[in-house]
């Protein structure tokens, strides 16, 4: 074992951790290793070999003047006590233990992201450049982003990548290849582009195979389940779902071709559940009814169709009324939301206070931290029109999700 190398390293450590390294210590004091069992284990005084071989290579850095050797009272050149770091002699002491100090790397981070902020088109990419140059000013690595650098690098091409692409949705592997010149390369940073997104673009609790979909990057091309009497023209055809009486789909790639030719209903229901979908269409009018499967979120795709289907009902001046049915709780409310961002006139269904009471037996129980974010919507203008039901959660403790409504 190279005992040099792996005491140094063990200091340079401690010392790129403190306060000495940050510049907030007011005191001075020493980077130090307690020659403890707990601390350095190879340093064994039943193992004479190994003890000798380490006195060895303390006395050799010593002499090299990057550290100071402490000996035990009365054991003088027999038992080592603490081995001290010399901070004036830092570059020796990199040099020898073969090691790249912080400081360098953190100045290359630092140019990396500042290059990338140049070129970033979105505000959440950017705070997250500024968030990270903040940790870094501090002395400390980044928060999200890994200290290997070609991982570091890999995850700003990611970041940027997305930046770039903006609402296009693309298989996971064709982004990766695109954007990180490899098929599998994504891979490698998902987890660590995934915690970026749920942090600083999406700001809310989802899972990772959620956030991904969210933003446009699907493992396979996504479905869409609809019914109702829509007419649309793809590719120099015409075609008309009115035939199918429990209900079609439409992959996004279709989806993003298609024009609306025409659609004949009188309300659109944007549904969270497949199994609350299946009951609506069960008993559903063609004439009147027209239904959409969500899942639970909506991609860029669902959002591209809602979009079509909005801009043709206001095109037409047709005399819709458009319902969103959801869970009762924080992400149908959040949910709710998003979708009014497309359809500002969107109306709740079965997603009010009459409803919870009604099916409160088959609630789930409330936590206290969701109690806490409930109650944190109370205070929120943008959630008004679940204020009353919100009340009426916290009183009974419960929230409801749609498959309740139906057992």
């Amino acid at each position: 074992m190279d005992y040099k190398k792996a005491l140094l390293n063990k200091l340079l450590e401690k010392y790129e951790k403190s306060k000495i390294f940050s510049g907030e210590s007011k005191v001075e004091r020493r980077i130090k290793i307690d020659f403890t069992k707990k601390e350095f284990p190879h340093y064994d005084l039943e193992n004479v070999e190994a003890k000798e071989n380490i006195h060895y290579a303390l006395k050799e850095l010593e002499g090299e003047g990057v550290i100071e050797i402490k000996w035990a009272k009365f054991e003088e050149g027999n038992i080592v006590e603490k081995v001290f770091l010399n901070t004036q002699n830092l570059e020796k002491a990199y040099e020898i233990a073969k090691r790249e100090p912080k400081e360098s790397i953190l100045n290359r981070m630092t140019e990396k992201l500042l290059n990338l902020k140049k070129d970033v088109r979105g505000i959440w990419l950017s705070d997250f450049i500024d968030y990270e140059l903040e940790n870094i000013k501090a002395k400390n690595y980044p928060a999200y982003l890994p200290k290997e650098e070609d991982l570091f690098e890999l995850t700003l091409k990611a970041l940027k990548g997305i930046d770039e692409k903006e609402d296009e949705e693309l298989l996971e592997r064709v982004f990766s290849k695109r954007y990180l010149k490899g098929s599998k390369e994504f891979e490698k940073v998902r987890a660590k582009v995934f915690a970026v997104l749920k942090e600083f673009f999406l700001k809310e609790d989802v899972e990772e195979k959620e956030a991904f979909e969210k933003i446009g990057i699907v493992k396979t091309i996504e479905e869409i389940l609809f019914y109702g009497s829509l007419k649309v023209s793809l590719k120099g055809n015409i075609l008309d779902f009115s035939l199918f009486p429990f209900g079609a789909s439409l992959n996004s790639l279709s989806i993003k071709e298609l024009q609306i030719i025409d659609l004949s209903c009188e309300k659109i229901i944007t549904v969270e559940n497949k199994a609350n979908f299946y009951y609506l269409i069960k008993d559903a009018d063609l004439k009147e009814d027209f239904i959409l499967y969500l899942g639970g979120f909506y991609s860029p795709s669902k959002r591209l169709f809602l979009e079509k289907l909005y801009e043709f009902i206001k095109e037409k001046n047709k005399p819709v009324k458009i319902f969103h049915w959801g869970d009762i709780d924080l992400g149908g409310f959040k949910i709710f939301l998003k979708l009014k961002e497309i359809i500002p006139d969107l109306i709740p269904l079965y997603m009010d206070r009459e409803t919870l009471i009604k099916y409160k037996d088959l609630g789930e129980p409330l936590e206290k931290v969701y109690e806490e974010k409930l109650r944190s919507l109370l205070e929120k203008q943008d959630f008004k029109e679940f204020h009353d039901v919100i009340k009426e959660m916290l009183k009974l403790g419960v929230r409801l999700e749609q498959e309740a409504v139906i057992s």
